[in-house]
């Protein structure tokens, strides 16, 4: 929920300051433009928190293919492990400084809980709408909310689920160059 009310609150603040500030000329996405973006949001697995690094290179305008990775950590009693390795395809509605996206986006992750004995694989398809605001020609920031079909192993117990559901609640900066 708390994701929820920060993506609505930084979209609510970039409608709320000059929607298309700049001219749509004045933004990165072009064709055989590489972009690097950096965020958080949830993972397959519906753990909050998981940073994603991820590069998209521009085909078309108005469309880019994706790859990143996803990864979280942490210690003491929970010592947990998780990483994620990610591909996909947006496309643009708009190629403006505010660009609602649709995207498509497969995923492979692996979650390892060292003291409770669970280690699972899990594989993802999403699909995503958000938008990116761009508050320079080599910077912008986004967010997205999709749903996800996946299945899910458990290595340990042999036990396996396919699951539908909510996804990919996040945000994220993104760098052109």
């Amino acid at each position: 929920m708390k994701k929820f009310l920060i993506i609505a609150m930084v979209l609510g603040w970039v409608m709320g300051h000059g929607i298309g500030s700049a001219s749509a000329a004045g933004n990165s996405l072009k064709a055989g433009t590489f972009g690097f973006n950096v965020g958080f949001g949830d993972s397959v697995f519906g753990d909050t928190g998981i940073v994603t690094i991820a590069g998209k290179y521009f085909v078309a305008s108005d469309v880019a293919v994706l790859a990143g990775i996803g990864l979280q950590g942490s210690s003491g009693d929970l010592d947990a492990n998780e990483f994620e390795i990610s591909a996909g395809v947006r496309k643009y509605l708009k190629v403006d400084d505010f660009a609602p996206f649709i995207e498509a986006l497969f995923s492979y992750a692996t979650e390892k809980f060292d003291a409770q004995g669970i280690d699972k694989d899990a594989f993802d398809l999403s699909a995503r709408f958000g938008a990116e605001y761009f508050l320079h020609k080599q910077f912008s920031i986004e967010g997205s909310i999709g749903v996800g079909l996946g299945h899910v192993d458990n290595n340990i117990t042999n036990q396996d689920y396919t699951y539908i559901g909510t996804r990919s609640l996040g945000v994220s900066a993104n760098f052109y160059f």
